[in-house]
């Protein structure tokens, strides 16, 4: 498979794809603010750099089988596609990923940077990043600088199904505070960061 041609380079079809992260998102937040739109009300956590591995990519595919979906939109927010990538580089960090591709294509792809900078491939520099499949039943967002990804989940009541494929994955809990906190200074994370994570991210527990 030609993994160049899984990045896009066509404006209008990026604005296409930046229309439907912003259905499923609020691209302008960042954690601990609520970054999922209304309609997910599920949400489980799992760590950063796990999402740059094999294994991940066989959980989304899984998911897409589940949710019947042929791709994944995988997508850099920062460092901004349009400001810095395609300003650089002429076509952008985002990828439509085939749920076909191998857990080794999603690792090459992830390493596959612009000739003229190999340090700027996805793998190595992006610090916001989502998963999104066209069916936007799940949705993922991921923070490096938070060392967590947040899964979504619109229905949860008829998710059974993507719940069973989610078992490594954690509702908010003192394991992904720990997780958190070690992205801080002296692993210290402030109360008002930890309660808005809660607030947020909590499933409705009190």
């Amino acid at each position: 498979m030609n993994l160049e041609a899984l990045f896009v380079r066509d404006k209008k079809e990026f604005n296409k794809l930046i229309e439907m992260a912003s259905d499923a998102f609020y691209l302008e937040n960042r954690l601990p603010k609520q970054v999922f739109r209304e309609q997910f009300n599920y949400f489980l956590f799992e760590e950063f750099d796990w999402a740059m591995d094999e294994d991940f990519w066989s959980t989304i595919q899984q998911l897409s089988k589940e949710t019947k979906d042929d791709y994944v939109l995988t997508a850099v927010l920062d460092p901004n596609p349009v400001e810095y990538f395609y300003k650089e580089f002429n076509y952008y960090n985002w990828m439509k990923l085939p749920v076909n591709l191998s857990p080794d294509e999603y690792l090459d792809v992830l390493e596959l940077g612009p000739e003229e900078s190999p340090a700027d491939a996805v793998l190595y520099n992006s610090y916001t990043v989502i998963w999104l499949p066209p069916s936007m039943k799940w949705a993922i967002w991921g923070e490096r600088s938070y060392g967590v990804c947040v899964l979504g989940i619109q229905d949860v009541n008829n998710g059974t199904g993507l719940l069973q494929i989610l078992k490594t994955w954690r509702s908010f809990d003192k394991t992904v505070l720990s997780w958190v906190e070690l992205n801080f200074v002296n692993q210290q994370l402030s109360q008002e960061i930890a309660d808005t994570l809660f607030l947020n991210y909590s499933n409705g527990v009190k």
